[in-house]
């Protein structure tokens, strides 16, 4: 079933994706309504007969309709067709690819790569372990290439440091049939060391290429500042995730942290914007860290650094706490 081809189906399913409850088919009319899409009640109700027998969704007594795993799963699909070409669904590739294991600590996270002449090396280990102990990076385990392997390019007289990036949370959370979506991109105000407000921030929906990226190209972090004075300007993104998963997704947050990745700045409340960015109904927003942030901070001290974003995959037993090169 090809859900963009029936823009119906399509929307009834993103409707219940976001709802933490079964709905009916009055319900499903009026949330399409407000959508600006105008169906009759009894047609949704033969699309929904029609959904049901795809084992897309499943009908709880008469509470109404919920979507099933296969029908988030029909959905994530057609939401990627609809974005084609966009950074975004690059994104949902990576997180779906990578199968690290948050419990057993084993398993490919993808990462972000920084591309350095060699006399930079020890240089800029140094900086990027301040901003980790700034707590503005995904993790001090990293890996440093120092030549060219079947995983990544290196050119020759340069070396490649490996940094996790924000898309091992997203599989987290899927390892843990959390459904993350991610939806904002911006620059995260800081003051006295702590993460405040978002003062600027770009969809990823249809965005042909990283926003972050472009953040930091653009002179807007102060990634330094922030560092050494507690008040700055840092690359951060937010996804969100059902409401109801809330609960679960502190629990693998709190996993993470344990296994050294400690890039998630905020699990906000349902239906609450979180540091100024709007959340939709029914879903709850999650702030993390860029993955680049160090890299950004290695620019700002005028090393030359090729940023790399989601440049490949690393075993997570592959990587070396960043003290061991220091």
């Amino acid at each position: 079933m090809k859900l963009v081809d029936n823009p119906i189906l399509y929307n009834i399913l993103k409707v219940l994706a976001n709802s933490d409850m079964p709905l009916g088919a009055k319900t499903i009319t009026e949330k399409l309504d407000e959508k600006g899409i105008s169906v009759k009640k009894d047609t949704i109700q033969y699309y929904l007969r029609v959904l049901d027998n795809a084992g897309l969704t499943k009908k709880i007594g008469l509470a109404g309709r919920i979507i099933s795993e296969k029908g988030v799963e029909e959905l994530r699909k057609g939401m990627l067709k609809e974005r084609i070409g966009s950074f975004i669904e690059r994104r949902e590739e990576y997180a779906y690819q990578a199968n690290f294991d948050v419990d057993a600590r084993n398993g490919l996270v993808s990462l972000n790569l920084g591309i350095i002449d060699e006399s930079k090396l020890e240089k800029s280990l140094k900086l990027i372990k301040e901003c980790i102990d700034a707590g503005l990076a995904i993790s001090p385990l990293i890996k440093v290439y120092e030549k060219t392997t079947n995983k990544v390019k290196i050119p020759e007289n340069k070396i490649g440091i490996g940094l996790v990036s924000t898309s091992v949370v997203d599989a987290a959370f899927i390892n843990y049939k959390i459904n993350t979506f991610p939806t904002f991109a911006g620059i995260l105000q800081y003051m006295d060391f702590e993460p405040i407000r978002f003062t600027h921030v770009i969809s990823y929906i249809g965005s042909s290429i990283d926003p972050i990226s472009l953040f930091i190209k653009s002179g807007l972090c102060s990634v330094k500042n922030a560092v050494k004075r507690g008040y700055g300007a840092v690359p951060a993104d937010v996804r969100e995730i059902p409401s109801i998963l809330r609960k679960r997704a502190i629990e693998v947050v709190d996993k993470l942290n344990k296994a050294m990745i400690k890039g998630v700045l905020c699990v906000g409340e349902a239906n609450v914007d979180v540091m100024g960015v709007p959340v939709n109904n029914y879903r709850v927003g999650v702030i993390v860290i860029a993955g680049s942030t160090a890299l950004a901070y290695l620019k700002e001290h005028g090393v030359d650094v090729e940023i790399r974003t989601l440049s490949g995959f690393e075993k997570y037993e592959n990587l070396e706490n960043i003290e061991t090169y220091l």
